[in-house]
């Protein structure tokens, strides 16, 4: 079984492992697509710079004007410099001297043209050289600076891309939200991994246990016959054996009475834990039990006097016997002679039930397996008590701890739903 448990969850470690890595590359292709849409949407913006500049040189050289209102609207600002600088002629945006930016003019702009966003007022500058022909420009680069023409000229073009902002910032927020959608599928896929990884747990620990349980009541039967024959033996010889030896058969029946006691114990572990859950007065069911024990046990109430749960009264029954009893023994080994507490206390819709005692308390770390079946810290226990405890209350929808007390003890805790079982309508006879 726990070879089982640890290859499901060396499964979903991989699983884990292979969702992290499924989300990193398709989180990485998607960004790569959408850089290369927003360089796309950029390439395509300078193009229709540069072939509006060029639509405007021809307009000016022809006398023209420029074919289009939607056009002339994009237009913020324009102008032509001579290569210092100086403005020959501008209008709108542009600037009376042009001052370029980084390092020297013919150094940048022989590399191609310069083109600046401004995020702010949503335009496009574009500066390029005009007036000498593209295959000119490495031997122009070439030249002596006292031989390089002086009749070369600069494009200044400044224009309005509102819808090209519109586009970057859906792009800047699908960088952003792309991956958390593509995190949040990946998480939703990994949440139904692991519900069904529980599933799959739950599955095969029930399976484990029913397997169990029938080897359990085959085991308990086989134990309960020949445990029989053993009573009937030493009664016999209880009878004729001398006073002498009566001391050894004492021994082999509180053995045989032992080993009776645990195959009961493991059968109430193995069998349906809900049983036939009625409403029970748990006040009322608390006194009756408290009056089966010969040692004072004090009994507090907090809250409503009639307090109803819902609860198989047999299986009820085992569960406070268990905490009682391992609370008197554990108060018996110690010093104190304090007696053990219950106390009840409610809220709108629980109610809890507290088993107290100022005995040894317990073992360090014995609150991380005291669950667990056949674990025990007492001589004469089975250590299956309170594995049934547990059961029985945590069928019923509930709770049940057990820790160490403040001030020296222990403290065993249920809690429950209040309320009354469902109501069934009775079969109707038939008229």
């Amino acid at each position: 079984m726990a070879r089982g448990f640890r290859r499901l969850i060396k499964e979903e470690l991989l699983f884990f492992i292979f969702l992290l890595a499924l989300f990193l590359t398709i989180t990485a292709l998607v960004l790569v697509m959408i850089s290369g849409r927003s360089r796309r949407e950029s390439l395509l913006l300078e193009y229709e710079a540069q072939r509006i500049a060029a639509a405007l040189m021809e307009a000016g050289r022809d006398g023209g004007e420029l074919d289009g209102e939607s056009l002339e609207e994009r237009i913020v600002g324009f102008g032509i410099y001579t290569a210092r600088g100086a403005a020959v002629q501008r209008f709108g945006s542009a600037p009376a001297y042009l001052q370029l930016p980084g390092g020297p003019r013919e150094r940048d702009l022989l590399r191609g043209p310069i083109l600046r966003f401004d995020e702010q007022r949503r335009t496009l500058t574009l500066i390029r050289w005009i007036g000498m022909a593209p295959g000119m420009m490495d031997m122009h680069h070439r030249m002596p600076r006292m031989m390089q023409p002086e009749n070369m000229q600069l494009l200044f073009l400044e224009l309005a891309v509102e819808d090209y902002w519109s586009v970057r910032r859906t792009f800047k927020t699908a960088r952003i939200v792309a991956p958390l959608l593509i995190l949040l599928v990946i998480a939703f896929i990994g949440y139904l991994y692991h519900k069904n990884a529980l599933y799959r747990r739950v599955l095969a620990s029930q399976q484990q246990l029913a397997q169990l349980g029938e080897a359990s009541r085959t085991l308990s039967h086989e134990i309960r016959n020949p445990l029989s024959a053993i009573r009937i033996q030493t009664g016999i010889l209880r009878k004729t054996l001398p006073e002498a030896n009566r001391e050894d058969l004492r021994i082999i029946e509180e053995e045989v009475s032992r080993l009776s006691l645990l195959t009961d114990r493991i059968g109430d572990f193995l069998r349906d834990p809900v049983g036939q859950p009625e409403g029970i007065d748990l006040d009322s069911f608390i006194r009756e039990t408290i009056l089966r024990y010969d040692r004072q046990i004090n009994y507090s109430h907090e809250g409503e006097p009639e307090i109803q749960i819902s609860f198989d009264r047999q299986r009820l029954r085992s569960v406070m016997e268990n905490l009682i009893s391992n609370a008197l023994d554990s108060q018996a080994a110690s010093a104190e002679t304090l007696p053990v507490e219950i106390a009840v206390s409610t809220t709108k819709n629980r109610v809890e039930i507290g088993v107290l005692d100022r005995g040894e308390g317990l073992p360090p770390d014995a609150e991380q397996k005291i669950f667990d079946p056949f674990y025990t810290n007492k001589i004469s226990g089975s250590g299956v008590g309170l594995s049934i405890c547990k059961r029985f209350v945590e069928a019923a929808d509930g709770t049940l701890r057990i820790q160490s007390r403040k001030g020296g003890g222990t403290q065993s805790v249920v809690s429950l739903p209040r309320g009354n079982p469902p109501q069934t309508n009775p079969p109707r006879g038939n008229l």
